[in-house]
């Protein structure tokens, strides 16, 4: 595993905040990973102060701190060296984190700058938004996937409406799971759109006689029970899903167990599947139970594909 380069960091800081501060906050900086550089820590007795601090200091550092206090805000240092052309200076290579420990001001040549807070966010809080800064962390809650009824698909027929009523009826079988709708549900699903229940209706006979969709017919209009095992699973792949990865997996199961129980996929999908592994070849004897698990045995040809997975 490669190593991941770890951040220097110079702190700037008054003499006073040393123990009561800087030394353990420095400390917690360097066991997270920040290569934290403290004057006591470096600066041995004889070195030159000027090539230690400039040299080895602050020209190495990757990010520098300043550490603001009720005592640092005093020191000449904050008041006239952190002036407006010493931040440029420091920010052209150089990250620039204000840390106030007190409720200070921040200096004018500093307060364009997010500073950290150890009153509000305590010393572990400061040190991890640090550390979480430095190592590129985000800030954001993790972003969670969208419901599987809300993936699009791109266009998959030519005629407009034949193709929003394929897809509105492809989401209402992920979010309801299973078929048994028609032209009224599906109205539902595309009110944003300005269609009747005639052409809703003339698109779901469409779809029936292209062979796309399994359909029940009555006096009250007809019903979608299913989609066709192709259609469906290209469907599935229009909208991202691995459907190759989905085949291999249940046949894996197949040849394991001899049914699809413990295959976590809705039943359009999973009856799909099944369909064309036994098109392919690859199982056969199939039966279906009535919570919709499909018994089968793997040929010998669907335990050899097994065998190379």
């Amino acid at each position: 595993m490669p190593d991941v380069p770890q951040p220097k960091a110079f702190i700037s800081h008054a003499s006073e905040d040393k123990d009561s501060f800087v030394v353990e906050f420095a400390t917690k900086l360097r066991l997270a990973g920040v290569d934290a550089w403290v004057d006591e820590w470096e600066i041995r007795a004889g070195d030159s102060l000027v090539d230690k601090v400039f040299a080895h200091g602050i020209e190495g550092a990757d990010v520098f701190i300043v550490v603001l206090s009720e005592t640092s805000a005093g020191k000449p240092w904050v008041r006239e060296e952190l002036d407006a052309g010493v931040v440029r200076r420091i920010n052209r290579g150089t990250r620039l984190i204000p840390v106030l420990i007190d409720d200070v001001e921040v200096p004018p040549a500093l307060q364009h700058l997010r500073w950290v807070s150890v009153s509000k966010l305590g010393l572990e809080g400061a040190v991890q938004d640090i550390v979480g800064t430095l190592f590129g962390s985000d800030l954001a809650p993790p972003l969670g996937s969208p419901p599987a009824y809300s993936r699009r698909a791109p266009k998959m027929l030519p005629n407009p409406v034949d193709d929003a009523v394929l897809n509105a009826a492809a989401d209402l079988i992920l979010e309801r799971g299973a078929g048994g709708f028609g032209a009224t549900q599906l109205l539902e699903r595309l009110s944003d759109l300005d269609l009747s229940t005639a052409l809703v209706e003339e698109a779901i006979a469409s779809l029936a006689e292209q062979g796309l969709v399994e359909v029940s017919r009555s006096f009250g209009g007809s019903t979608i029970m299913r989609f066709r095992a192709q259609t469906w699973l290209a469907l599935l792949k229009a909208r991202g899903v691995d459907v190759n990865a989905l085949l291999d997996q249940l046949l894996a199961l197949l040849v394991n167990t001899n049914q699809t129980r413990g295959f976590d996929e809705d039943r359009e999908t999973v009856h799909a599947l099944v369909t064309v592994l036994e098109y392919d070849g690859l199982i056969g004897r199939v039966t279906w139970t009535i919570s919709g698990t499909a018994h089968a045995q793997a040929t010998v040809a669907g335990q050899r594909r097994a065998r190379e997975l």
